[in-house]
């Protein structure tokens, strides 16, 4: 497809959104941004929201690669608690959480730039965006990551409020067989 085409696509995903009551924001590639991007405020409550970025992949061999994209800033929370939230934690949490999520990724990312540390949260998939099933599909996925989201962040409160990250794992992990039992 063409970046036209693709375009269309971002925008008609932003009104399906709309239509399940999430709001979004289109950016068009030019001298601001660097490529088309449909802007996503993902709202688990209050407390958890984040913004997730939507946009096409350059990868022509394999076809329409859709991403998406969210980042959590960590420095605040990094300098707030400066032997809780070490390298080391963040790594093992990152990765045990990896494992535990049934598709995405999350990614501890460090920079020489703000935000110095960040944990992405990251899916791709094939996509033109062409069709109704389509774009429900990517609003499945949109919804499978604003539960990831939640679970990265109800691991970090735990860590932040003394407990270890096995720990913390420990008790999500038991919080979500349960939950699982009940459906």
């Amino acid at each position: 497809m063409n970046k036209e085409e693709l375009r269309e696509g971002l925008k008609r995903l932003g009104a399906h959104m709309e239509q399940r009551e999430m709001h979004s924001v289109f950016w068009e590639e030019g001298e601001q941004v660097a490529m088309d991007s449909l802007m996503l405020g993902l709202r688990v409550s209050d407390e958890l929201s984040t913004d997730v970025s939507c946009n096409f992949i350059d990868v022509p061999e394999y076809g329409s690669i859709l991403q998406f994209y969210g980042q959590l800033e960590l420095d605040e929370m990094m300098e707030e608690n400066p032997g809780v939230l070490t390298e080391l934690n963040l790594l093992q949490m990152i990765n045990q959480l990896n494992k535990m999520l049934p598709a995405g990724q999350l990614l501890y990312m460090q920079a020489d730039t703000e935000p110095m540390h960040s944990i992405g949260l990251r899916y791709t998939m094939r996509t033109e965006l062409a069709s109704e099933d389509e774009l429900e599909k990517c609003a499945d996925v949109i919804e499978m990551l604003m539960d990831d989201y939640e679970l990265l962040c109800s691991v970090l409160m735990l860590v932040l409020d003394g407990e270890t990250v096995q720990g913390a794992m420990g008790i999500v992990r038991k919080l979500l067989e349960e939950n699982m039992k009940e459906k």
